[in-house]
């Protein structure tokens, strides 16, 4: 199945210069191609490293930079997932707002665009076809060790 493409129409200026509906169809457009690939380290480019840590209100904290967040949330296969988890709770929590300062509007298509691809709960971690996202870790562990 194909990652559709979003077109800045879908979306709603909301007043600042990093939230133009242009630059919000490219961040999901870049965010559902990154995720549909596996995560590619190389394509984690610094626009969706800023909307995930700073312009796009995911609560995603950006460690201290775009290489200490691909390490914290996507350098492993449970990271990976955690990642998904924690960005489709985000989204779906916020997608009703009608708040396009806040992003809900690239929130709604996110949180829809993940819960479809929840549905089926197969094995491969990738967002297209289908994803393995939200299954139940095996065992609660840290997958490494921890100051606090």
């Amino acid at each position: 199945m194909a990652t559709p493409r979003y077109r800045p129409e879908q979306f709603v200026d909301s007043g600042w210069e990093s939230g133009t509906p242009e630059r919000k169809a490219r961040f999901v457009n870049s965010l559902l191609r990154f995720i549909a690939d596996d995560f590619p380290r190389d394509r984690f480019t610094r626009p969706l490293y800023l909307g995930l840590s700073t312009h796009g209100f995911f609560g995603f904290i950006a460690h201290y930079d775009i290489h200490g967040f691909y390490d914290e949330q996507l350098s492993t296969p449970a990271r990976r997932e955690r990642f998904l988890s924690d960005l489709a709770r985000d989204c779906q929590k916020d997608a009703h707002l009608d708040r396009p300062d806040l992003w809900s509007d690239v929130k709604a298509v996110l949180a829809s665009r993940l819960m479809q691809e929840q549905e089926p709960l197969r094995s491969p971690r990738r967002l297209a076809p289908a994803s393995s996202f939200g299954a139940q870790p095996t065992a609660a562990r840290p997958d490494a060790p921890t100051l606090f």
